[in-house]
């Protein structure tokens, strides 16, 4: 029998009398109420329900007694109406039992009349809802998350149509413009460019839009409504609308004021979602307990795995390094107290290589204000971080290798002296013009360095290209390397500068071995889909410390040569390794051996 059944607009004491055996073995709750609105009659199910006894219905139990406070006005005017005449309706309500728990109903309500006709009182059908309202929470829980995502970032995020206007903007973009929503929405986005950025935006929009591929990170200024010119940074993509049109969503940085902002956003749930996984920003959230319940699809890729669920239910820590449980525990703490930080963090990739990132992490709250875990905006820094390092080696490479060769020079220029012999002067030109070879290889190799950048790595055939790098160094240097292993052809990913990375290895072996016969190894070892090289020497070998530190551009052992080596051997994804020729006999030389992945 379903709800509506029950549901008539008015019912007689008589047959209420009969009914009330029908309804005392019902499954469904039925109060009946008087008209000051006192319960004086309950079935089994609805004292079941509301913890109510035949004794406590008998002192006295009101309306006011079983709806919440904020609903009770809501229940009497309904049924002032009921009694009036009005239609029954049914209603959402909250009930209260006796142990103060809220329960979640809906009800329908007939009026009881006398044989008179007057109306006497109400009969009320109640519908636990419980169950399907856990289930609405649950649908709920993951709309607000998505919302409250999106409405806390610190970024101004928006979207693009066809036609170069907007049709969404959030909160935080108001905010960077001083504009409200009405005198944004539906305006050409240019309206509100810096004279200076308009042509660089409009084609960068306009390529996308064609499909071409432009840059998606860069700065541009705006022009707040007061005037203010506003540096920010953009993190663009492109989505396919529902009527076929590609829109163009980005999201905004405010470079100027760098102020944290909460944002404000009312979407669907499917544009919020749509928003947070087409973001180029890695996005990653945490319950209480600091265990990951999201991860958007750019922190997917970002840690190198197939599929969140590989990530997801793991804790903070285990991809984050440096993550104690006392600093997670810590931080927690602060969310919980509304701390919002931007910090520098390193992520742990699924290879166990480092990805330095920076962080914004801001808490996430619930309707009722309570905390449920934390978000954080997690950007890529590796190229900046790459480019510090590139600008720090080159800096040291100044004032350093040119700063000695410089010094030779001049020590050749001091003996130069109208009274200087031929056997001085010919001393000086040879500093002089040592220094200034010595200065132009420098700048020869930091001149392939850059060139090395620029140059797309590709399927190359290795083995022919080894072969003559050996050739090379052996005529240079009158030393003849056993080699052994090589076999006729290996194609493996690199570029032209992969005859460099030979002959930097090769070099240095070779210059920093003082020992008067100079031998050389070279052997190759192939397996399934890696091709290893060895180049073992007999020189002075290195100490377990710096065998670990020799590859840093701060320290450079070897000088510039090692590295190009590092930096071509992370270009092509090459494995160093770094060993003694003879295990445990590092005075009797190294061994430096590179694993190439086969080309498919």
């Amino acid at each position: 029998m379903t709800a509506t059944e029950f549901s008539r607009n008015s019912i007689s004491l008589e047959t209420l009398a009969i009914l009330k055996k029908v309804l005392d073995e019902l499954v469904i709750p039925v109060v009946e109420l008087d008209l000051n609105y006192r319960m004086v009659y309950a079935n089994r199910a609805a004292k079941d329900l509301l913890g109510f006894s035949d004794a406590s219905i008998a002192n006295g139990i009101f309306v006011s007694d079983i709806v919440v406070h904020e609903q009770l006005g809501l229940v009497t005017k309904g049924l002032e109406l009921v009694r009036n005449g009005a239609s029954p309706a049914p209603l959402a309500l909250r009930t209260l039992r006796v142990d103060g728990v809220q329960v979640p109903v809906q009800t329908f309500t007939d009026t009881i009349h006398n044989s008179t006709g007057a109306v006497v009182g109400f009969l009320i059908y109640v519908f636990d809802m419980t169950r399907q309202t856990r289930i609405e929470e649950k649908l709920e829980d993951q709309h607000e998350a998505f919302k409250i995502i999106v409405e806390q970032s610190q970024l101004g995020i928006l979207v693009v149509d066809d036609n170069y206007r907007f049709v969404y903007v959030n909160d935080g973009l108001c905010t960077m413009l001083g504009r409200q929503r009405n005198e944004i929405l539906g305006h050409d986005f240019r309206e509100f460019l810096h004279p200076d950025s308009i042509a660089l935006v409009t084609e960068r929009y306009i390529k996308r839009q064609r499909g071409e591929k432009v840059p998606s990170i860069y700065k541009f200024k705006v022009i707040h409504s007061s005037g203010a010119v506003k540096t920010v940074l953009i993190n663009t993509s492109t989505m396919v609308a529902s009527d076929g049109t590609m829109r163009t969503v980005a999201q905004l940085h405010d470079f100027t004021e760098l102020e944290e902002q909460r944002i404000q956003l009312e979407a669907s749930e499917q544009r919020y979602r749509t928003l947070v996984e087409t973001m180029q920003t890695g996005l990653g959230i945490d319950d209480v307990n600091g265990l990951l319940i999201y991860v958007n699809p750019a922190l997917v890729k970002m840690l190198g795995y197939a599929d969140a669920d590989e990530i997801i239910g793991r804790p903070l820590s285990d991809i984050m390094a440096g993550l104690s449980q006392e600093i997670i525990e810590k931080r927690i703490e602060m969310r919980k107290q509304g701390s919002v930080e931007s910090y520098e963090a390193q992520l742990i990739h699924r290879s166990g290589r480092l990805i330095p990132v920076v962080v914004n992490a801001s808490p996430l709250f619930g309707p009722d204000g309570e905390y449920i875990g934390s978000f954080g905006l997690i950007t890529d820094v590796s190229n900046l971080k790459q480019a510090e390092a590139e600008a720090h080696f080159l800096l040291d490479l100044l004032l350093h290798d040119f700063g000695n060769q410089l010094q030779l020079v001049i020590a050749g220029a001091e003996l130069c002296h109208p009274n200087s012999s031929i056997e001085i002067l010919d001393a000086a030109r040879g500093y002089i013009l040592d220094g200034a070879r010595r200065c132009l290889e420098l700048i020869s190799k930091v001149r392939k360095i850059e060139a090395a950048k620029g140059e797309v790595v590709r399927p190359i055939e290795l083995v022919d290209i080894l072969l003559s790098e050996i050739e090379h160094m052996s005529r240079q240097y009158g030393i003849s390397p056993v080699v052994e292993g090589i076999p006729g052809s290996i194609t493996v990913y690199a570029d032209s500068s992969l005859s460099n990375l030979f002959w930097n290895i090769m070099e240095n072996a070779i210059k920093h071995n003082k020992r008067e016969e100079k031998k050389l190894w070279i052997a190759g070892r192939l397996t399934d889909d890696t091709f290893y090289i060895e180049f073992a020497d007999n020189g002075p070998g290195l100490s377990d410390s710096k065998k670990a530190e020799i590859f840093l551009s701060t320290r450079r052992y070897g000088g510039v040569g090692l590295h190009i080596v590092k930096t071509l051997a992370t270009k092509y994804g090459i494995r160093i390794m770094v060993d003694d020729r003879v295990q445990g006999h590092p005075d009797q030389g190294l061994k430096v051996t590179l694993a190439f992945s086969l080309a498919k």
